[in-house]
C-alpha cells in the first residue's frame, strides 16, 4: 500500500467529525448570508424565512430560533453527505478536500437556486398569503444579488466543511 493510499479518506468515513464539520460550515454559511443582508446585497432574512415556514404565527424571535435549529440540523446532515462524497472520491489532502467540497457546495447552491423558489412559493404560508415577498426566479425577488450571495454561502459551507472534515480525519 502506498503512502498516498494510506493517507486517503477512502474507506475512512467518520460520522462524528462530519457532523462537527457540517455545524461549523453552517455557521460559515450564516456569516456570508448575514453579511449580505447587512450590506444590502439581499432582502432575504434566511433564519426568519426558515423558521416562519414551520411556525408562521410565531414571534420574530421564536421564528429566528426555530430557523437556527432547523438550519443547524440541516448543516449537520449535509456535513454527513459532504463527508460521504469526499470519502467516495478518495481525497488525500485537506487542499483536495477543500477544492472538491467547494465544487460540491457550488453544485448544491445552484440546486437550491432552482428548487427553493418553487418550494417557498408552494409551501411557505407567509409567501402564499402575501405577508412575505415572493422569491422569484433564482430568489431574485429578494434582490438581484441574492443568487450570488446564496451561491457564495453554499460555497463557503463546502469549503469550510470539507477542510475541517479532512483535517480531522486525515
Amino acid at each position: 500500500m502506498s503512502i498516498l493510499a494510506a493517507a486517503s479518506l477512502a474507506g475512512n468515513y467518520e460520522a462524528g467529525p462530519a457532523i462537527v464539520a457540517g455545524l461549523i460550515g453552517g455557521i460559515a454559511f450564516l456569516l456570508v448570508v448575514y453579511i449580505g443582508l447587512g450590506v444590502g446585497m439581499t432582502r432575504m432574512n434566511f433564519l426568519h424565512m426558515l423558521g416562519s415556514m414551520v411556525a408562521p404565527k410565531s414571534s420574530r424571535s421564536t421564528a429566528y430560533a426555530i430557523g437556527f435549529v432547523i438550519h443547524m440540523m440541516m448543516s449537520a446532515a449535509f456535513g454527513l453527505v459532504h463527508a460521504g462524497l469526499l470519502t467516495a472520491i478518495g481525497v488525500s489532502s485537506v487542499a483536495s478536500a477543500a477544492a472538491w467540497d467547494l465544487l460540491i457546495g457550488a453544485v448544491h447552491g445552484v440546486a437550491v437556486l432552482i428548487v427553493l423558489p418553487v418550494m417557498l412559493s408552494m409551501a411557505h404560508p407567509l409567501v402564499r398569503s402575501g405577508d412575505l415577498d415572493r422569491p422569484g426566479v433564482a430568489l431574485m425577488g429578494y434582490g438581484s444579488m441574492t443568487p450570488a450571495g446564496s451561491l457564495m454561502a453554499h460555497v463557503a459551507f463546502g469549503l469550510v466543511t470539507g477542510s475541517i472534515y479532512a483535517a480531522s480525519v486525515l
